[in-house]
């Protein structure tokens, strides 16, 4: 298995510390959700030579499926409130908050021989998992007006922005290279 593929389909999970530095170092004229486009096509780009090299490799592959189809929703979605349309960007924030489960069910894709070594980072992602659907629902209440918001998601969001989003690249990098 080549490692190329998984480390850019992990790039979608790095987007804050890509799309920063990035909008400062253009002073502004590159817009973050040209950045968060670029990468969500990168991921997208990656999740599906995964998907190719593993039909011949993995009886689950399919179960690669769920991650490709976020990072192409994610890559249209915000393609479209970016050029097309001026949107809420709730289900940005809705696709991003799907990346753990599916990423859970792309670690599960991988080969028999190289799934041993995965164990922990399907841990990982279905305990993110939790969190993350827990902020998608409530992404989705907010699309309801006059629903109370819980004071914990937004220090949820926070983490799970900053610190977990990141742990499952850095798992992905880490996987894709313990099973070349």
């Amino acid at each position: 298995m080549k490692t190329g593929p998984l480390i850019a389909a992990s790039a979608v999970f790095f987007f804050l510390w890509g799309v920063m530095p990035v909008t400062l170092a253009s002073h502004g004229s590159i817009g973050t959700g040209s950045v968060i486009i670029l990468l969500s096509l990168v991921s997208l780009a990656g999740s599906v030579q995964f998907l190719r090299a593993m039909r011949h490799e993995s009886p689950r592959w399919f179960w690669g499926i769920p991650f490709a189809a976020v990072c192409t929703a994610l890559a249209l979605w915000t393609g479209i409130t970016r050029w097309v349309v001026t949107v809420p960007d709730i289900a940005n924030h809705v696709f991003l908050f799907l990346l753990p489960p599916a990423a859970a069910l792309f670690f599960y894709s991988f080969p028999d021989d190289c799934r041993n070594g995965v164990r922990m980072p399907i841990a990982i992602s279905a305990l993110v998992s939790v969190l993350s659907l827990i902020l998608a629902a409530n992404a989705f209440c907010t699309l309801v007006p006059g629903t109370p918001v819980p004071g914990f998601v937004a220090v949820a969001a926070v983490l799970y922005t900053l610190l977990l989003m990141p742990l499952i690249g850095l798992l992905l990098i880490v996987t894709g290279v313990a099973c070349r």
